[in-house]
């Protein structure tokens, strides 16, 4: 499965570092790639859905839990000193 993401490369590779170790130099290939691509479909709800996502509610997530390390940090140094 992994090897069909990848247009059959990591089986060439393989084969190619075989050739290599046992020293045949010659029988490396190099084959092209398909010029057929499978694009991402998605609907504008889930677009919709994305976008709210990625630009509103994880950077706020990051930032809150930034803020409650810092306030966590501040707060054990305090009673330390």
């Amino acid at each position: 499965m992994y090897n069909a993401w990848s247009s059959g490369s990591n089986s060439d590779l393989a084969m190619n570092a075989l050739s290599s170790l046992i020293g045949e130099r010659e029988a490396m290939a190099i084959r092209s790639k398909s010029l057929n691509y499978n694009y991402l479909t998605i609907s504008d709800s889930t677009a919709s859905l994305l976008k709210v996502l990625m630009i509103g509610v994880f950077p706020l997530g990051y930032l809150g839990i930034g803020i409650g390390v810092i306030l966590k940090r501040r707060r054990k140094q305090n009673e330390a000193g």
